[in-house]
C-alpha cells in the first residue's frame, strides 16, 4: 500500500498524517508497518495487513495485549485502532534492537551485536521471566493456544506429521526431530506464556541497550517457553544463549537440565513454522522457502 493510501486509511479512523511524516517498513511477512507522526507531534505505529489471512490472530492478539498491559511492567502495545484494514497504536519508548535492511537482507543494529552489554542480558532475562511466569489463568479466556507441559511432545508430533503430509522432509532432518521427541529428559515439564517471535526487531531497547518492551504479539500463546530463546541462539550462538539463560535464571526464571540442548532442537524444528505458514497463507514464496528448508540436511 502506498503512502497516500495509508494516510487515507488512517484518516478514516481519525488519525491525521502527512507523507513527509510517514515511513514504511516492508520487512514484515503479515503486515506492512508504517511509522508516522501526527499533526500534534505524537508518534504512531500503523500495521496494515498484507492479506485477509494476516488478521487471523488479530482479535486474540488484541485481547492478550489488553491483559498484558495490566499485568507486566515492561512495555507492550496498546491498540487505539483495530479494524480489518488497520491496527494503530502510539509508539512505545525505545527502539527495536535491530531492523531489517530489505536491500541487504541483514539486520541494522542499535546495539553492539558482536558483544551485547550486560545490561541487555540482565534486562532481557528479567522481562522474559516476567512474561513466562505470568499466571496462565489470566489468559485462559483470551482465545490463545494453550499447551500444558505434559502435552508438548504430543502436540509437536502432531505438527510434524501434519507437515509431512504436505512436504518432503529430508530423512536426516526427520530423524533428528524424532530423536528430539524421544529424548524426554531435555524437554521442560512446565508451560508458560510466551511471545512466540522474539527476534531483535520485536525487542525494544533504550539508549543504554536495556530492554524496555516487546512488540508484535501475533504468535502469543501458552506452551514451551524455549521458543522465545531460539532467535537469540540463531543470532548470538551458543555463548550468547548461555549468557541469556544465566541472566534468565538469575532473574528467577525456571531452568532445567538440558535446556540449552532443547532450545537448539527447537531451532532445528524451525522449518515447521515456515511450512505451517505456507499452508495457511497460500503464498508461493513461503512454500518455496519451506521446501528448501525441509529438504536441507541438518
Amino acid at each position: 500500500m502506498k503512502h497516500e493510501e495509508i494516510i487515507q486509511l488512517a484518516k478514516q479512523e481519525g488519525l491525521l498524517f502527512t507523507e513527509e511524516r510517514l515511513k514504511i517498513n516492508e520487512s514484515g511477512v503479515d503486515f506492512q508497518v508504517a511509522h508516522a507522526t501526527d499533526l500534534n507531534g505524537e508518534k504512531w505505529i500503523l500495521r496494515i495487513p498484507r492479506q485477509k489471512e494476516s488478521m487471523r490472530h488479530a482479535a486474540v492478539e488484541k485481547h492478550a495485549l489488553d491483559i498484558l498491559n495490566e499485568n507486566v511492567s515492561f512495555q507492550v502495545p496498546r491498540w487505539s485502532v483495530f479494524t480489518e484494514h488497520l491496527i494503530a497504536y502510539k509508539q512505545l519508548d525505545g527502539v527495536p534492537a535491530a531492523t531489517i535492511d530489505m536491500e541487504q537482507q541483514a539486520y541494522v543494529w542499535e546495539l553492539d551485536e558482536q558483544n551485547p552489554p550486560d545490561v541487555f542480558y540482565r534486562s532481557m532475562g528479567k522481562a522474559m521471566v516476567e512474561l513466562h511466569t505470568l499466571k496462565v489463568d489470566l489468559l485462559k479466556n483470551a482465545g490463545i493456544t494453550i499447551i500444558e507441559g505434559k502435552d508438548m511432545r504430543t502436540a509437536m508430533k502432531k505438527r510434524m506429521n501434519h507437515i509431512k503430509e504436505h512436504f518432503d522432509i529430508h530423512p536426516a532432518l526427520w530423524e533428528r526431530w524424532e530423536n528430539w521427541l524421544a529424548n524426554e529428559q531435555i524437554w521442560p515439564a512446565h508451560a508458560g506464556v510466551r511471545h512466540g517471535d522474539l527476534h531483535p526487531g520485536h525487542i525494544l531497547i533504550n539508549e543504554q541497550s536495556a530492554v524496555t518492551g516487546f512488540i508484535d504479539w501475533t504468535e502469543v500463546s501458552v506452551g514451551d517457553v524455549s521458543f522465545d530463546f531460539t532467535a537469540h541462539l540463531q543470532i548470538f550462538g551458543k555463548e550468547g544463549l548461555r549468557k541469556l539463560i544465566d541472566s534468565y535464571e538469575a532473574a528467577g526464571g525456571r531452568t532445567w537440565p538440558g535446556m540449552a540442548e532443547h532450545i537448539e532442537e527447537v531451532q532445528a524444528a524451525g522449518p515447521i513454522v515456515v511450512a505451517e505458514y505456507a499452508l495457511v497463507s497460500g503464498l508461493e514464496e513461503m512454500h518455496e522457502m519451506a521446501v528448501q528448508m525441509l529438504g536441507a540436511e541438518e
